[in-house]
């Protein structure tokens, strides 16, 4: 049995020799619960995302700049050159050093292969030639073996696209399967009669 006793602190809840402060502060409700639990999120998710972009984006749009230079297309998706980037930066420490000597060259040159020479002429020609084989062929060579980046992204089969799709196990292409199934062009015969 427990019995309550004043005191100057405020209400003890006493018994079998213990006591107990008793909060007097009203009980949090639900509502005012999952309202400082969306902010707190919110914040937390607002800020990495705001602390993390501004370095990146400036190391990312030399390399988006580098690979338009190099490869002469002006059209490369920014969601594979951010792949690239990571997978590229990742296996080498010193990436970011060897890019940020080659972005000033492109403004340097005019053309790939001007950049491919002032490139291998202060030695970083190997560095570019990561560059140009990530994109052409969609994967990054690394220490622990390649790692593909992007398969019907990859310039090799830029090429032949008007004749050819991307070489897959479907012979309709990657992600065929996204696109209305064709019409039928003619009733199929029932020969030999099956009904």
């Amino acid at each position: 049995m427990t019995m309550t006793v004043k005191s100057q602190d405020g209400p003890l809840l006493a018994g079998r020799g213990n006591s107990i402060k008793i909060s007097t502060v009203p009980p949090i409700t639900r509502r005012a619960l999952l309202a400082g639990a969306a902010f707190s999120f919110a914040g937390f998710a607002w800020q990495p995302a705001s602390a993390q972009s501004a370095a990146p984006t400036r190391g990312l749009s030399g390399f988006l700049d580098v690979s338009h230079a190099i490869t002469g297309k002006s059209d490369l998706s920014p969601m594979t050159a951010d792949r690239i980037y990571a997978a590229l930066q990742a296996d080498d420490a010193g990436f970011e050093g060897r890019l940020a000597q080659i972005v000033p060259l492109v403004r340097q040159t005019g053309s790939p292969d001007a950049l491919k020479a002032a490139a291998s002429a202060i030695g970083l020609g190997d560095t570019l030639t990561a560059i140009i084989t990530a994109w052409y062929t969609g994967t990054v060579e690394t220490a622990k073996g390649p790692v593909v980046v992007s398969y019907a992204e990859a310039l090799m089969y830029r090429p032949v696209a008007d004749g050819l799709t991307v070489p897959t196990y479907c012979n309709k292409g990657p992600l065929w399967w996204t696109g209305l199934p064709p019409e039928i062009t003619t009733m199929p015969n029932n020969y030999p009669k099956v009904l």
